[in-house]
């Protein structure tokens, strides 16, 4: 009588299980998903071991989270969507504000330039004539403005120093206040291509620009301010606001576009690369697989 043998050794040990199904450690929240399920030897109670802090994790005291984890992410995100457009609309608030600001500042400065270059131009007996000396505006300021010295001054306190410096300084301030906004604006709408983000993140800063402008045409004339002021205004004024403008619009819409690219670099930089699945939507919502390296 023929007899089947069984081609398995005797002595090869059975594939042990692997836990599936989204658990956390107890002690340190790392993934238990994929870790081998033992037995201990004394109680024949099934527990798995975290491959980070090595702690022994009880299946029948530590039921699946995949419930609660499912819950979790919606309650993510929806604040996420939530957050990303209280970060929109303090873009469009932070941008706004910076560019009136810088545009104003540099134009008081170069106001106060403008002053003091029409007063070193007069002579002693110009200097001592009343109403110079009240600040009144008399034919002798236009007269100053038409010459060729009064040109030059209107170059030279446009790019001069004194205008440059605090716009400068403002502008820059504003940036590094509206770079994380538009980071995180970025990263939330990693799903949405590089165009569409930088065209999201821009539209508060055009919206922003509009307002700015508009307030400038509409309210300019009813300011009160200091005359070399009001020249000031209405001669660089625009400049100044379509320089920070074009600047804010390019900042912000640059860095949403790359936003999760920067977001991936860092995470890859400071995460080992069993961690990198805690943050793996980093990559696969842009279609590529985490890095192993």
């Amino acid at each position: 009588m023929n007899t089947e043998q069984s081609t398995t050794p005797p002595n090869a040990a059975a594939p042990r299980e692997t836990l599936q199904g989204d658990r956390l450690c107890m002690q340190c929240l790392h993934p238990l998903v994929g870790r081998t399920i033992e037995r201990d030897a004394g109680t024949g109670l099934l527990y798995v071991r975290c491959g980070e802090c090595g702690t022994a994790s009880a299946l029948f005291e530590y039921p699946t989270a995949t419930p609660w984890l499912n819950r979790a992410k919606s309650v993510i995100a929806s604040t996420l969507a939530i957050t990303a457009i209280v970060a929109l609309l303090a873009l469009g608030g932070v941008t706004g504000g910076f560019m009136g600001g810088a545009s104003s500042e540099a134009c008081d400065a170069a106001g106060v330039e403008l002053s003091l270059a029409f007063r070193s131009s007069l002579d002693e007996q110009a200097k001592a004539d009343p109403q110079i000396q009240s600040g009144y505006w008399t034919a002798t300021h236009d007269q100053w403005l038409a010459s060729p010295a009064g040109q030059d001054a209107l170059v030279n306190a446009r790019f001069g120093v004194t205008a440059l410096v605090p716009f400068a300084l403002i502008t820059a301030l504003g940036t590094a206040i509206a770079a994380p906004l538009a980071l995180f604006i970025g990263i939330a709408l990693t799903r949405q291509g590089p165009l569409r983000r930088a065209v999201y993140a821009a539209l508060p800063v055009v919206l922003a620009a509009i307002v700015v402008w508009s307030m400038y045409y509409a309210l300019g004339s009813r300011v009160a301010m200091s005359s070399w002021t009001q020249v000031a205004f209405d001669h660089y004024l625009a400049g100044f606001t379509a320089l920070s403008t074009a600047w804010f619009l390019a900042f912000v819409a640059a860095t949403a576009a790359l936003a999760p690219s920067i977001a991936a670099f860092i995470a890859r930089t400071i995460l080992p690369p069993r961690d990198r699945r805690l943050v793996a939507w980093l990559w696969e919502w842009r279609g590529k697989t985490v890095p192993r390296d």
